[in-house]
Order: C-alpha cells, then sequence, then structure tokens
C-alpha cells in the first residue's frame, strides 16, 4: 500500500486524480488537498470580473464528483520537503507521501514593479475576481455623489489573454452599469508593454482584435512600460520614453502570473515559481514526485523552450503523471510526456474571439471562435470532473 498524495484541485490536480483510481492499485491511498473545497473553470475568471457571468456557473463542488477512492482535505500547503516526503500546511497536521503530484497553480506576478500589490487589483481566483467587478460596480455608482471623474476610469494592466478577454467583456458590461447608475460613458484604458498583442496569434488575428478594441473605444496605450502604480494612478513610459501618468479609481493587474510561491519556500531550483521537470514529469533525483500545471516548466523537444501554461496543458500533463505514478506501482518504466496542442481561442466577448485551429491549420473570429471557447469550456469541466457536471455547469448557448 502507498500514499499518494495530489496538491492543489485546479485543472491538473482535478485530471489526476480522476486517472490515479484506474492506474493505481485499489489498495493505494489517494488524498486531494486543496485550500477550498470549490474547483473554479479559471480561464473563465475574467467574465466574473467582468460581471457577465453568475460565479457559481464556473465553479462545482470537488468532493461530490472525485470519487470513493480519494480523500479531500481543505487545507493550506506552506511547504513540501522532498528528502523527506512531507507535506506542512498552515491548518493542518503534517502529511507524507510515498508519491506526490505538486499542481498548486498560479498567482499574480508584481515583476516587482512599485505598487502593484497596494494600488491594484489581481485576478488570482473566484474571490479576487468578484472583488474586481464589486470594486468597479461600487466605483461607478459612487459618480453620483463624487462627481469624480476618475471614477469613471478603469485601467486594465497587461494585453495578454487575461486582459484582453478581460477587455472584451467589459466592453459588454459597463454599458449596462452606466445604464442603470446614468453615468456618462466609462473610459477603458489598457496598458502593455510590448508593441503588439497575443503573441501565440498571428497577425491577422491580432489586428482583428485591435480592430474590436477601436470599435468599442477601447483604447490600447501599446509600447507603454509601468513603472509604477500609485493609489489612483498608472505611471509608465510611453513608446517615446516620456514619463506618463494615467489616473484611474479602478487599476486591474492582469500583466502576468507565476507559480504558487510554495515553490520557491519550499527551496525548489525554479524561475518564477516554475520548476524544470524531466520527460515524464518528476523532478529530477525524485522520480516519486511529479510537478505539473502552473508550477512546472516543461520544455517543448521542437522549440527547445517551455511550454506555455495553459488549461489545456494543465490538463494533459495532470493525466499524465497519474499515468507515471501509476505504472512506477506496477513496476513499469514512466512515459515521457507528449504534447500535441489543439489550438488556442480568446474571447472578446459572449458573441466574438480569435482562434487558431491547429488540426486543421485554420484561423477563426468572431462569432465562430466564441462558440469555439464555449465548446472548449464544456470539455474542460468533462476533463476535471464527468460528464454529469458538464450538464450541469456546461455553456450551451452557442447561438446566443
Amino acid at each position: 500500500m502507498a500514499t499518494i498524495l495530489v496538491l492543489g484541485g485546479g485543472y491538473a490536480g482535478m485530471r489526476a486524480v480522476k486517472f490515479l483510481q484506474k492506474s493505481a492499485p485499489a489498495t493505494d491511498e489517494i488524498i486531494l488537498v486543496d485550500q477550498t473545497a470549490i474547483h473554479t473553470e479559471k480561464t473563465n475568471l475574467h467574465e466574473v470580473a467582468a460581471g457577465t457571468i453568475d460565479p457559481a456557473k464556473i465553479t462545482y463542488d470537488i468532493p461530490s464528483v472525485i470519487g470513493k477512492r480519494v480523500t479531500f482535505i481543505e487545507a493550506t500547503v506552506t511547504g513540501i520537503a522532498v528528502a523527506d516526503q512531507t507535506v506542512t500546511f498552515a491548518d493542518h497536521p503534517d502529511l507524507q507521501y510515498d508519491y506526490l503530484i505538486v499542481a498548486l497553480g498560479f498567482q499574480s506576478e508584481t515583476f516587482g514593479i512599485k505598487g502593484v500589490t497596494e494600488n491594484s487589483l489581481p485576478m488570482d481566483d473566484l474571490a479576487t475576481s468578484e472583488a474586481v467587478y464589486q470594486h468597479i460596480e461600487q466605483t461607478i455608482a459612487g459618480y453620483a455623489k463624487t462627481k469624480n471623474h476618475d471614477d469613471l476610469k478603469i485601467a486594465v494592466c497587461g494585453a495578454g489573454f487575461t486582459g484582453i478577454e478581460l477587455l472584451g467583456e467589459l466592453t459588454q458590461s459597463l454599458p449596462k452599469l452606466q445604464a442603470k447608475y446614468q453615468t456618462p460613458a466609462v473610459k477603458l484604458v489598457c496598458f502593455e508593454r510590448m508593441p503588439s498583442i497575443l503573441p501565440m496569434f498571428g497577425q491577422p488575428l491580432r489586428d482583428y482584435a485591435i480592430n474590436f478594441m477601436a470599435k468599442h473605444d477601447v483604447e490600447m496605450r501599446l509600447g507603454a512600460s509601468i513603472t509604477e502604480i500609485q493609489p489612483g494612478a498608472v505611471v509608465y513610459q510611453d513608446e517615446n520614453d516620456q514619463a506618463q501618468t494615467f489616473t484611474a479609481n479602478t487599476i486591474i493587474w492582469t500583466v502576468g502570473v507565476s507559480g504558487s510561491h510554495v515553490i520557491a519556500d519550499s527551496n525548489f531550483q525554479q524561475r518564477r515559481n516554475r520548476v524544470m521537470v524531466e520527460p515524464d514529469l518528476s523532478l529530477a533525483d525524485h522520480p516519486e514526485v511529479f510537478i505539473v500545471g502552473d508550477v512546472s516548466a516543461v520544455m517543448d523537444p521542437n522549440s527547445n523552450r517551455p511550454y506555455p501554461t495553459t488549461a489545456q496543458i494543465a490538463l494533459a500533463a495532470g493525466e499524465q503523471a497519474a499515468k507515471n505514478i501509476g505504472q512506477l506501482r506496477h513496476d513499469q518504466a514512466t512515459t515521457p510526456f507528449v504534447y500535441q496542442s489543439s489550438g488556442t481561442v480568446a474571447s472578446l466577448s459572449d458573441r466574438d474571439g480569435i482562434g487558431e485551429i491547429l488540426s486543421s491549420q485554420r484561423q477563426v473570429h468572431g462569432y465562430m471562435a466564441s462558440a469555439l471557447k464555449k465548446v472548449i469550456t464544456d470539455r474542460s469541466l468533462m476533463e476535471s470532473a464527468h460528464l454529469s457536471t458538464m450538464l450541469h455547469k456546461g455553456r450551451f448557448d452557442l447561438y446566443h
């Protein structure tokens, strides 16, 4: 009998426990630990932050879907001692393991920029994303009393996936808030250090997204290198290297993410809380430890660079790690992780988006891309939970 411990109930962790029940011997103990009993489909957090979806629609109860073989513990991980095969917690006794899957997820990355933590709103999880929308609505509602025009300005820092998808959703929800509180138009401005957006897409799709933003009066300030976030202000160097300040009473930080701080706290060799793993996803010199998802750096043999940290790869890696533990438990050699992306889709609202379908080398945009995004969400629900979860929580308004 062996104890298999999975840390994290996100995409990778949920997929792992699903396959561990099939691959591990029936006598093995499988334990899943997360700081919350609620799984969140984090690729949809931008909708919660914009107020365009009920948070319950992108969450489900972990204990209800993990299966009878798995013991769920709600606890916060503070450290991992691989030499002792022990995990420590803030609110639970230490646990020892024979095999470990680390899938602790991401946190916002400040890149050392002054004032980010104190003066901007992150979107790390469901609670912080809900807080973003609550702040937006309260600030817009408050304009009736304050008459402060900065209450009607929103700064989104970062034009990566999260930033662009959030901007797209805000173009749909802000007009409703303006009508509800009878305010003038809200000014929506995005700040991005790079001269372009969404480098994972080809130029035609990037142009489509830029044109979408222009059509919906979103101001894109590209080439803007943020140097500080002050209370109610974004300080940056513009594309001409001139110092600029933009005042706004809502500043949302979507510049980037790193892995969980537990990785650095546990003295793993890491970069931005991501650990370079072996081809089979195990930790070097510790074949009993597998690291997957946002805390893992998995090399792409074709590009010789780490794969991007996406939900799609997290699901695949969680499955492979579980299968490899099953192989070890049956005295078999592990299998290297091989990943083939199905494509990438970014939503620009409930009815618009951009995407690349790699299987057919096809680029899509507009309504077709938004429908494809919903199909991907439904597939994720089925892969991390099961069919009944997808039927209950899925996005079937494809013709909305």
